[in-house]
């Protein structure tokens, strides 16, 4: 009996030692400080996004403004930005080493750990300016479908007063910042960026949109995911909505559009694609309100969801 427990501890050790050797953890860390006069940020988060615009790890800054994050996978073209986690915190999300624009961060190459990978944050200037204050809100898009983790920004010349970062249903919103003109710039790690003008009231201003385009025109992100089939957007639609779906290996896909009869009314995939995302636009406008379903097929994989037109 002793002989048998002794035997399972080992093999229990030794399995966990493979598990360890086979799942290495690199860590980038460095320091986040202002960019106008080096003082060091005492609070807030910093995320590592991967080129097409998902979040890799997040951690918090600490009282030195120091920050370490753990990665569990090799990375190319990795993007490290400083962001707060309070909206009265006075600095705006910064990208590796002091840019706000994507197109214009240093991006990293994870293959080991790093250090010293600094943020130097730019500050916002609202808290300097006395008056009325006031909101914006609205949603980013791409390719029709709500994009979560986008930044809004405020500006007023070349000044950042405020910033907004979208959820996952695409929604941001801008608080406390002063009325007047300014001109807001939706940006996204992956993403092209996207700007309006507008004249901020004291009551408010409401759906204000930015359409941002992925790096590639169909597939918003080349990793291969499980076989899936979102929710349409918008539901209910009128005329035209999007459908997301995802697809795990190389082959043929179908998705075709029912009605309630059970009828096809369109054939929106017919071909063979590669693995990763997909969004599709359905456009409705030749059909009359109702229910409709639709149905995707790939490899062993078929599902239906139900989507509703109103005219």
């Amino acid at each position: 009996m002793k002989s048998a427990i002794k035997l399972f501890v080992a093999i229990f050790f030794i399995l966990a030692a493979v598990r360890t050797a086979n799942s290495e953890t690199y860590t980038v860390s460095g320091k986040v400080r202002y960019s106008d006069n080096n003082q060091i940020v005492t609070s807030g988060v910093v995320k590592l996004f991967n080129s097409e615009g998902g979040v890799e790890a997040i951690t918090t800054i600490n009282s030195q403004g120091d920050y370490i994050l753990g990665v569990v996978r090799t990375l190319q073209n990795g993007d490290v930005i400083g962001i707060p986690d309070d909206e009265w915190e006075d600095f705006v999300p910064t990208g590796y080493p002091d840019q706000i624009n994507p197109s214009l961060f240093t991006h990293i190459d994870i293959n080991a750990s790093m250090t010293g990978v600094d943020i130097y944050v730019v500050r916002k200037t609202s808290g300097f300016r006395p008056g009325a204050t006031t909101t914006v809100n609205g949603i980013v898009l791409s390719n029709n479908v709500p994009v979560g983790d986008a930044i809004v920004y405020a500006m007023q010349g070349s000044e950042y007063v405020g910033f907004g970062v979208t959820n996952s249903k695409g929604e941001y919103s801008i608080n406390n910042i002063p009325v007047g003109d300014y001109i807001l710039v939706a940006h996204r790690v992956g993403s092209t960026s996207d700007s309006k003008q507008v004249t901020l009231i004291e009551k408010g201003t409401n759906n204000i949109e930015f359409t941002l385009t992925t790096r590639s025109a169909n597939i918003t992100n080349n990793t291969p995911y499980e076989f899936a089939l979102s929710q349409n957007y918008p539901n209910p639609f009128n005329p035209s909505t999007v459908l997301s779906y995802s697809i795990s290996k190389d082959g043929p896909v179908s998705l075709k559009v029912f009605n309630n009869a059970g009828q096809q009314v369109a054939e929106l995939v017919n071909t063979n694609q590669s693995a990763g995302i997909y969004n599709v636009e359905f456009n409705a406008s030749s059909l009359s309100s109702g229910i409709y379903f639709y149905t995707i097929k790939a490899a062993d994989f078929t599902a239906t969801k139900k989507m509703i037109l109103v005219k």
